[in-house]
């Protein structure tokens, strides 16, 4: 079944759940959400799992009633308490760097285009995944080098998450940071994901330096707490960013702009690849990790309006952007 048949089956049966509170119907809807993403549960667990997505279809609904210009729905993280979500998907030590070392700072007193999508001049490799490991320091540094070598090389390589993972400290366990993950590429160089594939898991470090690409020479931060300084960086190239994803906004988003939900307290790592009108509202393009049918074809739009968590932005987007720097 397509995703879009898929949506309008669910979104379709979920009405008609909401409407009559069903027991049937939510069986419906629970018994295609199994066969979509292929669930299998021991009868003990299925009970366990199928109370949990009640629930979440309880929260789904208040957050499309609560929430304009963005939309949810049942996805593959609909059998997850919030806090399973967490600890899987958007936990893994992705705590901000309070580094004190000069930011870049970027001329703003042009104008700035009015959008900017680096996927339409092919830098941007396919969306990932992750999987059940708290590797997306490694996935966003990784989308930022792969632009940045293409932008300097002309060639669009998908580079290696699992190496950055086994030799460099930012593992599933150990989560880690971007900025440390850049500066690991900078001094070892990366080899490709043919070459040293993903896993999902930590392994011993099998590095080959005969096989790694020199990519970049370190990393600089950009100026925080500043929507025009970000969307000045991503007129050069793709940005990581770091988010506070371990919300319920995070977890069913599907479509539109997040604006609010979200706080600054930063869990998850990601990559800006531009900004654009989304409706009315104007977002920042931002890459996940969570597969293409996570969110928007596996890409969240987050608000560009710099005045939500102090100066933070929405889910925290402005705290600490990071860049590939030669």
């Amino acid at each position: 079944m397509s995703k879009i048949i898929l949506t309008f089956a669910i979104l379709a049966l979920f009405s008609i759940a909401s409407a009559s509170s069903s027991f049937e119907s939510i069986s419906t809807l629970w018994g295609v959400w199994k066969n979509t993403h292929g669930k299998r549960y021991s009868s003990s667990e299925e009970s366990h799992r199928f109370n949990i997505f009640q629930h979440n279809l309880v929260k789904i609904a208040k957050l499309n009633a609560q929430n304009s210009g963005v939309t949810f729905a049942v996805n593959q993280f609909a059998d997850l308490t919030a806090a399973e979500f967490k600890s899987k998907y958007a936990s893994g030590g992705h705590t901000a760097s309070t580094s004190s070392e000069e930011f870049l700072a970027y001329p703003t007193t042009g104008s700035l285009p009015d959008s900017v999508d680096w996927r339409n001049k092919g830098a941007v490799t396919a969306v990932k995944t992750q999987g059940n490991c708290g590797s997306s320091s490694a996935f966003s540094a990784v989308g930022a080098l792969e632009s940045f070598y293409f932008i300097n090389n002309g060639q669009l390589l998908s580079f290696s998450e699992q190496q950055i993972g086994d030799c460099g400290g930012q593992g599933c366990i150990n989560g880690g940071l971007p900025y440390a993950a850049i500066d690991y590429a900078a001094k070892y160089g990366l080899e490709t994901e043919e070459d040293y594939p993903y896993a999902a898991k930590d392994e011993e470090c099998k590095y080959d330096a005969s096989k790694a690409h020199k990519i970049c020479s370190g990393h600089k931060f950009v100026t925080p707490k500043s929507s025009d300084q970000l969307k000045a960086a991503l007129v050069n190239n793709p940005v990581s960013v770091l988010v506070d994803a371990d919300e319920n906004v995070f977890q069913f988003y599907t479509s539109g702009v997040i604006s609010t939900g979200c706080g600054a307290a930063v869990s998850h790592a990601v990559l800006a690849v531009g900004y654009q009108k989304v409706g009315a509202l104007e977002a920042f393009i931002v890459k996940n990790s969570f597969g293409s049918n996570w969110g928007s074809d596996g890409y969240v739009y987050i608000s560009t309006i710099q005045k939500f968590n102090n100066g933070q932005g929405a889910c925290g987007i402005l705290y600490q952007p990071v860049v590939p720097i030669l």
